[in-house]
């Protein structure tokens, strides 16, 4: 394991492509590698090499891993491929932020916001088709698909038998009050003797109760958690690192039986708002002993200054 790692790998990544890359081809040259993207994502409004590169730097200084869709810092890396397919710094440049979007994607599915993690899927399919990670998220959204839509069908058939019993409440009461009215007419014409002893009108049961939906359980904490084998240190966000903030996040995940961590999110942040997702990479990285089944359990992820100089 290593135990020095640059927390400005990412903002280095643009510094190193804009120093150590070749000029920007001319229209020409460049034509050919877009038009071979064919079913890739649109590239960004920027196509010159020059403004890409621009483009890609800020996204990364401001966070912009994945989103907006289009001005993105994968998607202008992604753009700079297309002009230099042999160019291993954007490879590698691209394969450092494939986490980001990976876990983008998996809180995406569990929000619901189907369509943008396609979107991301999408993304991660033309970084690296290979990506062992492609087949699991694929599986995860259809399967996320199915449940939201059979849970939609559901509420849809409650709504509707409540609806039902509303109707058939109401059209008993109306009944009851035709009765009442028949009552009273009857109780007018009859001597005062038999009005006194005139049956009062029935009551009507309420409609039964509608039984509350039962609540999600929280995941069960293994109480004997797996060896860890491998924690690569969490990158320092760079707005973090500026204003001199240090901060922690506790994150809950799963590790499988291979010993490779899935579903991770945050617990809890202090500070709130800057470190989340730096952890949340860095525990997908994590590495474990194996065991015999899945276990879920949570670890806290420091993030100190004093890290970040090594």
């Amino acid at each position: 394991m290593r135990h020095h790692f640059c927390v400005f790998a990412a903002a280095g990544l643009a510094l190193v492509l804009s120093a150590c890359s070749p000029s920007a081809p001319s229209p020409a040259d460049s034509a050919a590698p877009a038009a071979a993207a064919g079913s890739e994502t649109p590239a960004p409004a920027i196509t010159d090499e020059a403004g890409l590169r621009k483009a890609a730097a800020a996204a990364l200084s401001e966070q912009r891993i994945y989103t907006p869709a289009g001005d993105n810092a994968i998607e202008h890396y992604l753009a700079l491929r297309r002009l230099h397919a042999d160019d291993s710094t954007l490879a590698t440049a691209l394969l450092e932020l494939l986490p980001y979007a990976l876990i983008g994607s998996e809180q995406a599915v569990g929000r619901e916001d189907f369509p943008e993690a396609r979107r991301l899927l999408a993304l991660i399919e033309q970084v690296d088709p290979q990506a062992p990670a492609l087949t699991r998220l694929r599986d995860s959204i259809v399967a996320a698909e199915a449940e939201s839509a059979r849970r939609i069908i559901a509420e849809a058939e409650a709504a509707k038998r409540l609806e039902q019993e509303a109707a058939r409440a109401a059209a008993a009461e109306a009944e009851a009050a035709r009765a009442r009215q028949v009552e009273a007419v009857a109780a007018v014409a009859a001597p005062v003797a038999a009005t006194a002893q005139a049956n009062p009108p029935a009551v009507v049961p309420p409609p039964a109760p509608v039984q509350p939906k039962p609540q999600p359980t929280a995941p069960v904490v293994a109480s004997a958690t797996p060896q860890l084998l491998s924690a690569p240190p969490p990158r320092y966000p760079l707005v973090a690192l500026r204003r001199k903030i240090e901060g922690s996040v506790t994150v809950e995940f799963t590790i499988q039986p291979d010993g490779s961590v899935t579903s991770p999110r945050v617990v809890s942040a202090d500070p709130p708002g800057l470190f989340e997702e730096a952890a949340l990479v860095a525990a997908a990285r994590w590495r474990f002993e194996r065991t015999p089944a899945a276990v879920t359990t949570a670890r806290v992820v420091q993030f100190r200054l004093a890290q970040a100089g090594r």
